[in-house]
């Protein structure tokens, strides 16, 4: 059973690991595939707006155009008006190398080497408009949703030079937190444009806080239900336990008086006790000592069931706490295996509280039986009634054995009985009390206990 327990806490632990493991793992895959469609959207951006940078550059080169001249090539074979600009710019495209190596030989390869031909020609007849490019690919990345703080540079990869930067005013510590994206614009790659974005992967990260929450919800109503599944499982097995014990405990407790008595009677059936009225009465006395012993045991085993009915139902009168207070003192008097003083302490004399009489009867008894039982060789119990605010105060108090720190939390549940060892010279199935929390509840007061080890015990009800 152990073995058991462990393997399916094992399997659900190992689970949850694994379920845990794949969400985080799914949580980075889309962020990475995330990042990447962002940094596809960037370089587009960025060829977008150099078209349109160099289509504007083209338009001015145009509306300048005051000559209707023949074009020549001048000494770098780019076309050119001597002494005057041109009217239509022309652009000469290589699809390969001097060395026959193909420059490109698909659409997106084909477009950039169409872009890196226009500026060859249009950079020499009118330089870039770093601001105007600056002002085109903002609009193109606020058209991609992409509204990241960034600064821009034209560089020089050959010198490693910046040649222009927007903004200019950015400082060198607060560089490293921007991410540098590289759009390479002429044929000898040797200028670029480098785009710097702050921090794309925490903007990435806040857009997917509502998946991310999700997951750690997710995950925490996992981690929630594994801990309370197991605790159930922990649980159900110390009922268990405490239920065999307890199973065990009953077998012996009710075959001691039932073997006790029907000795007494068969002694005074068979073996002439009965014509010896002084060993007749005795036997008759331990007969009677032990059906009231059983009939105590199926009274606690009643109230178990008791407790266990969800519709219990009470039936509240006004009880006079003195009445009830002197039963129960005359009631442990007269049967009491052991010398016994219980004090009553009622203020005012005649306070009275409301709810079920037979229960708070029932109440008192389990506690003031509890008081007598973990006690040394005599006790002494005090029982208490007052006012204090708007509440009424009903406790018990005695000089017992106490209990420890450690299981006072546990003295209400049901079979619970604090362990003392392999001493069992206290009998009794961890039913009192666990009933006495039950009425107390149904009556919506509250109980609770302060005990000191070796010192006594002290029950405290509120009456509301």
């Amino acid at each position: 059973m152990k073995f058991r327990i462990k393997s399916i806490a094992f399997f659900i632990l190992l689970m949850l690991v694994l379920v845990c493991g794949y969400q985080a793992y799914w949580l980075v895959s889309f962020h990475n595939e995330q990042y990447d469609k962002m940094e596809a959207a960037i370089m587009t951006a960025l060829g977008n707006a150099d078209f349109k940078e160099i289509a504007m550059r083209i338009t001015t080169i145009h509306e300048l155009q005051k000559d209707d001249s023949i074009p020549i090539q001048n000494q770098n074979k780019v076309l050119h008006y001597p002494g005057v600009i041109m009217p239509d710019v022309v652009v000469r495209i290589e699809s390969t190398r001097e060395d026959g190596v193909k420059i490109w030989d698909d659409a997106k390869s084909m477009n950039v080497s169409v872009q890196q031909g226009f500026h060859r020609t249009v950079d020499t007849l009118k330089a870039i408009d770093f601001l105007r490019f600056d002002s085109l690919l903002h609009a193109e990345l606020s058209s991609l949703e992409i509204n990241i703080p960034y600064y821009l540079e034209c560089v020089n990869i050959e010198t490693d030079s910046v040649l222009m930067r927007l903004p200019e005013d950015i400082s060198q510590n607060e560089r490293v937190k921007y991410e540098e994206f590289v759009f390479p614009f002429s044929e000898d790659k040797k200028q670029a444009y480098h785009l710097y974005l702050k921090q794309p992967r925490w903007h990435i990260f806040k857009s997917m806080l509502g998946l991310v929450a999700i997951s750690v919800l997710m995950v925490a109503l996992l981690i929630i239900s594994y801990v309370y599944l197991l605790r159930i499982i922990l649980r159900q097995k110390t009922i268990d336990e405490i239920k065999g014990d307890f199973i065990n405990n009953m077998t012996h407790e009710l075959k001691t008086p039932i073997s006790v008595t029907y000795a007494a009677i068969d002694g005074l059936q068979n073996f002439g006790i009965g014509d010896d009225s002084e060993k007749r009465d005795k036997y008759l006395s331990i007969s009677k000592d032990q059906l009231m012993y059983l009939n105590s045991l199926v009274e606690q085993i009643l109230n178990m069931s008791v407790e266990e009915r969800k519709n219990l139902k009470l039936n509240p009168v006004d009880i006079h706490l003195a009445e009830i207070f002197e039963d129960q003192r005359n009631k442990f008097l007269l049967n009491a295996p052991k010398p016994i003083e219980i004090e009553i302490e009622i203020t005012p004399p005649d306070l009275e509280i409301r709810g079920d009489k037979i229960h708070f009867m029932n109440i008192m008894s389990n506690l003031i039986e509890n008081a007598v039982k973990y006690s040394g060789d005599s006790v002494f119990i005090k029982l208490s009634a007052y006012k204090e605010g708007g509440k009424k105060i009903v406790s018990v108090s005695d000089n017992g054995i106490g209990i420890p720190n450690g299981v006072q939390d546990r003295i209400f549940d049901k079979f619970y009985r604090v362990s003392t060892g392999n001493i069992h010279n206290v009998k009794g199935y961890g039913l009192g009390l666990s009933y006495v929390k039950t009425i107390v509840e149904k009556h919506g007061w509250k109980i609770q206990v302060d005990s000191k080890e070796g010192r006594g015990s002290h029950f405290i009800i509120e009456v509301v």
